[in-house]
């Protein structure tokens, strides 16, 4: 232990002795001389203590003999110091004692009254210890009840745990029941309003006119007579006479010409059938799900005019089925039935059409083709628009009927979201496919990206079709912003289709061109058949030439021989005979040669020749005869489309 640390506790002894002097209280005059001895004699112990320690210091270890010199030195100068400041200490002691003597007799009554005043604190602490002792027996039935309150109160935690998970799983097995429920009556609320969709579908009154009826009746006909006689007229014709179609000859050109009059006459009798495309150009707007096909037709028709009412037409109804939207002298609402029937309904019946409603209604195609809303608006003048709901349906029916009313339109309209940022492929298959139809690519919304990342979209989607093989004719940008011609100038440079319209004088136009081949082929035929019959003349007359000549060389053979009557010598008789010089036997055997040789071959040779010709006549009467019969099937197929087109042109 170091010098100084001693030092500091002798002194705090010392002082504590001091402040224990002070603070005793009660004592007698003979106990302060008697403290003060003791602080005395204290005082020369703890002296001694300095003593005992000075003689530790100086036998401490001998191998540290600077370092104890040092310390030694230290000490004494601090033992000087403590020497000081004890004297200085016994001083004060004394001065003090003599001082605390003086003033013991002043505070010995104020002792006595405070040891009064401590009697009463004991008794008065003796009760307190009584009623302590009392408070604590208290105190311990206390604690063995909250032990037992405790335990009651563990045993009822328990419970209430308990209680806690059985409410927990009730208020779970209550949400799930709620929540089954409130599916139960969305489902039911779903089924009663397709209920009553199906009700008003069912009930629905067609739209029924005596020109109608004798429209489609017509149709009908015009119908039977280029899918019949039409058709099979072209079939004998390209598989007899090798017609060419398209530069393809034969039956393959009529098969490509059938599907083209087939394809076309569908067109043009559904245009004809559907008055509010009669006559007009068709657009299809489609495109996936909030692509904003419906607000694009909504500018297309209100032409930014606050005063035209918008389409009146809700999101759901026109992506659940193909709606078309014309121009009209009043406002209605119709469907084409699943038997080609139309149907009016009411806007309410109109505005009930969801996907969801739909969804609970099987087989819907065989009541409902398309929808057909028609209201009073210049802008539809000559236009009628068709909204779709896309290719992405899960159901092969509504794609099917997508595409049909598609290809009776004259233009298709892409709508992208730009931020989608994506071509949907079964979309590009689809088109490339199945629809032959001018495309034109809206992005949309493109006031929601900077232009650089429009642009990037444009360029995505161009390679995609490109790569697709796709053709387009135009890339539109397009927003709320933009302004109403970026759209409106590509609508009005669609080109309609004129087969929809033409169809009927096509037909015509065809059978006059049969008719004409056929009065060509005719008279081609007609004069093979008097050439061929003319060039048989000729050679009947060679044939008798031949035998002529044959019959002049017979008489002269015939004449060559000369007869002489047998003579009598003797009354012996002699045969007759014919005789010839050897100039005439040499002449005859020439013409017997000439008539074996020559006349017989040239007469065999003419005699073939007349029968091939013979033949070739028949043949030519029979190709005349084929031609005229076939001059009248056209003819009279003529005749025909005159009597079921007069109605329909």
């Amino acid at each position: 232990m170091q010098l100084t640390t001693i030092i500091y506790i002798v002194i705090a002894f010392i002082l504590g002795a001091i402040i224990a002097f002070f603070l005793k209280k009660g004592g007698k005059n003979n106990e302060n001389d008697l403290r003060i001895t003791e602080l005395t004699n204290e005082n020369s112990t703890l002296k001694s203590k300095l003593s005992e320690v000075e003689s530790k210091v100086k036998s401490a270890s001998h191998d540290s003999t600077k370092a104890i010199d040092d310390v030694k030195a230290k000490y004494e100068a601090l033992l000087k110091e403590a020497n000081e400041q004890s004297e200085k200490l016994d001083k004060q002691l004394l001065l003090s004692a003599k001082q605390q003597i003086s003033s013991v007799t002043l505070l010995d009554d104020s002792i006595k009254d405070q040891l009064a005043d401590v009697e009463k604190l004991k008794r008065k602490i003796k009760d307190l210890e009584d009623d302590l002792e009392e408070k604590e027996d208290d105190v311990d039935d206390l604690k063995k009840k909250i032990r037992n309150k405790d335990t009651d109160i563990s045993d009822l935690q328990d419970s209430l745990v308990k209680e806690q998970k059985i409410s927990k799983e009730l208020k779970d097995e209550l949400a799930s029941v709620k929540q089954t429920l409130e599916e139960k009556i969305d489902e039911l609320r779903l089924k009663m309003g397709s209920l009553d969709f199906i009700q008003e579908i069912l009930s629905a009154r067609e739209i029924s006119t005596a020109d109608t009826n004798k429209l489609n009746k017509n149709i009908d006909f015009f119908e039977s007579f280029v899918k019949g006689q039409f058709t099979d007229l072209n079939a004998y014709l390209y598989s007899t006479y090798k017609l060419t179609w398209n530069n393809i000859e034969g039956k393959a050109g009529f098969e490509n010409k059938r599907t083209y009059f087939h394809n076309a006459f569908d067109q043009w009798a559904s245009t004809k059938r559907k008055s509010w495309l009669d006559g007009k150009t068709t657009i299809a707007f489609v495109g996936e799900f909030s692509a904003g096909k419906t607000s694009i037709v909504n500018r297309i028709l209100s032409q930014d005019n606050p005063n035209i009412p918008q389409l009146p037409v809700s999101t759901k109804a026109t992506t659940a089925i193909p709606t078309y939207i014309a121009g009209g002298s009043t406002v209605s609402y119709s469907f084409i039935s699943g038997d080609g029937k139309r149907k009016t309904i009411l806007e309410d019946t109109f505005k009930k059409v969801s996907k969801d409603i739909l969804d609970q209604v099987k087989g819907v195609s065989s009541l409902i083709k398309y929808f057909v809303m028609t209201y009073k608006n210049p802008n539809l003048n000559g236009l009628s628009i068709l909204d779709t709901p896309g290719f992405n349906s899960n159901d092969s029916e509504d794609r099917e009927r997508t595409i049909d009313v598609i290809n009776e339109c004259d233009a298709l309209f892409w709508v992208f979201d730009v931020n989608a940022g994506t071509v949907n492929r079964s979309s590009i298959s689809i088109i490339k496919e199945k629809l032959n139809k001018p495309l034109y690519v809206v992005i949309n919304k493109v006031d929601t990206k900077a232009d650089s990342e429009v642009q990037k979209v444009e360029n995505l989607i161009k390679k995609t079709l490109s790569d697709a093989g796709l053709q387009v004719q135009q890339f539109i940008k397009f927003s709320s912003k933009a302004p109403l011609t970026s759209i409106m100038n590509p609508i009005k440079g669609v080109n309609k289709i004129t087969t929809r319209d033409t169809f009927v004088s096509d037909v015509r136009t065809d059978l006059e061109q049969l008719l004409g081949i056929l009065d060509e082929a005719v008279k081609s035929s007609n004069q093979s058949y008097d050439n061929a019959r003319q060039e048989g003349d000729n050679i009947t007359n060679q044939f008798i030439d031949c035998i002529k000549a044959l019959q002049e060389d017979c008489e002269i053979a015939y004449n060559i021989p000369q007869f002489r009557e047998g003579t009598k010598i003797f009354g012996i008789g002699t045969d007759d005979k014919f005789v010839m010089t050897p100039h005439q036997g040499e002449h005859l055997k020439d013409l017997l040669q000439q008539i074996a040789d020559d006349r017989i071959q040239d007469l065999a040779q003419k005699f073939d020749e007349q029968v091939e010709k013979a033949a070739e006549i028949q043949r030519e009467w029979s190709d005349l005869c084929d031609l005229k019969a076939a001059w009248k099937k056209i003819n009279d197929c003529f005749e025909q489309y005159k009597k079921v087109s007069k109605n329909i042109e």
